[in-house]
């Protein structure tokens, strides 16, 4: 499928949730119901969907086999333009926006299924050297095709869906197929989240730009290499994806 042309229904119609899982076990029928609600337009049912993308596809840094999918239906959706209007719900206000949320979503998962984690993963648990993780590398050979539609956000009207754009663009970057866009990306990241207020936003930035000169990928083994499952994320806080407890705009 081409990155301009995903249709985030036909994925939710054409995915087999049954057969896939979530932390809560089956997939079917919370998760296909859950993306759903994303453009729903309903204040509660968009809380609710937005809990479910941490706390059942991205729990504590773990993914899963339905991640997979939800991660393609997320990207699609951001890129899809007839879906721009239900992604700014007018009950927002100033707050982070949803989309800034949707594309935050996306940079934690490739942070959570890069190289680097793969690879301290297999440290921490004494994994032999062996093929990639499947679900990792599902997530991961879906970048190509996301990478569009995340840059269509490069000049978001609200600069902190610019960032978050920019944060899911690098880490996408690590896609040896996208390799060629790292002299597009380069001013936006020296110009937009090497001077952020943001602090992990500069250091991904000082990490990504020190290792496009050096012709290599980005494996963060300077961002908190803890095995936590917030360590290296960005825009991860309470406010930025949605508390539990709390609605999340």
């Amino acid at each position: 499928m081409n990155g301009d042309n995903l249709n985030p229904y036909a994925i939710l119609n054409l995915t087999d949730w049954a057969s896939l899982e979530n932390a809560d076990g089956s997939a079917f029928p919370d998760t296909p119901a859950k993306l759903r609600d994303l453009s729903s337009g309903d204040f509660p049912a968009v809380t609710s969907s937005l809990d479910h993308l941490y706390s059942a596809l991205l729990n504590d840094g773990v993914v899963y086999s339905a991640t997979v999918p939800a991660f393609r239906y997320v990207a699609a959706l951001l890129g899809d333009q007839p879906s721009r209007a239900a992604l700014t719900p007018p009950w927002e206000g100033g707050k982070f926006p949803l989309r800034g949320k949707l594309l935050t979503w996306l940079a934690n998962v490739a942070f959570d299924v890069s190289i680097g984690q793969e690879q301290r993963i297999r440290e921490w648990g004494k994994y032999s050297p062996t093929e990639p993780f499947p679900d990792f590398a599902g997530i991961r050979d879906i970048y190509p095709e996301a990478f569009p539609g995340v840059a269509s956000y490069f000049d978001d009207s609200d600069s902190r869906v610019v960032e978050a754009a920019l944060v899911a663009a690098v880490r996408f970057l690590e896609s040896p197929a996208l390799a060629i866009h790292r002299g597009r990306l380069t001013p936006l990241v020296e110009n937009v989240l090497a001077q952020s207020s943001n602090e992990l936003h500069r250091s991904l930035a000082s990490e990504a730009l020190n290792a496009w000169r050096q012709g290599r990928m980005l494996i963060e083994s300077d961002i908190d290499p803890l095995p936590s499952g917030e360590c290296g994320r960005v825009h991860d806080s309470q406010e930025d994806r949605g508390s539990f407890d709390e609605p999340p705009f």
